[in-house]
């Protein structure tokens, strides 16, 4: 499992780093879209400011902070935000995923998020999933949220560990190609010897 928390460290740490790349080069109007549809309620996750997923059973990243994402494709008038909390103490363990998405929609602010799940107790949601939500890290709704069920769909994700689910979440926002690319990149880098990342690339990106 040690592995498996080290690999979606690796990916977390290269989104942080692409997401505060994408907003130190981006125009006025974009950083100003940014601040008036999160700032007040979320802040940028800093680059110092690294999370403990490997080290500590039990954590989350800072709170009240979204890990930014450069904006997909065409989709310009989009904010991307990723938020993790997990603990591996319990049985079965905890890892939740949030991606969630600040966007004007037929020019109204509107907010949605998606919460990626490991396998929970009981016989219901005991698999790999994602659920639409209201919130974003746990915490009380966001203004201009969406409404919409916190707990149903909860759609099957084709995902067997935690590197799974998080690709599976990249690939979600990123697509097939872009997300193949980024975990490529990767995988050349420092986690070339990740071995739970390499096979959670060839499964997700064959």
């Amino acid at each position: 499992m040690y592995e498996e928390r080290e690999a979606v460290r690796l990916i977390i740490e290269n989104l942080m780093s692409a997401g505060r790349e994408w907003y130190r080069r981006a125009k006025v109007a974009e950083t100003d879209m940014f601040q008036s549809r999160i700032s007040g309620n979320f802040s940028i996750f800093e680059t110092h400011e690294h999370h403990s997923l490997p080290k500590k059973p039990t954590g989350s990243l800072p709170s009240k902070k979204i890990l930014v994402m450069p904006p997909s494709g065409s989709e310009k008038e989009e904010i991307l935000g990723l938020w993790l909390r997990w603990n591996f103490e319990t049985d079965p363990y905890a890892f939740r995923l949030f991606i969630g998405q600040w966007a004007k929609v037929d020019g109204a602010k509107a907010f949605i998020a998606y919460r990626f799940e490991a396998p929970e107790q009981g016989d219901k949601h005991n698999y790999f999933h994602c659920q639409p939500c209201r919130n974003f890290g746990d915490k009380e709704n966001v203004p201009n949220a969406a409404v919409v069920s916190e707990h149903f769909p909860t759609i099957p994700i084709n995902a067997s560990n935690i590197v799974e689910l998080t690709l599976c979440a990249l690939m979600a926002c990123m697509g097939h190609a872009d997300g193949k690319t980024f975990v490529r990149n990767l995988l050349t880098s420092s986690a070339a010897d990740n071995a739970p990342l390499r096979a959670a690339f060839t499964k997700c990106f064959h």
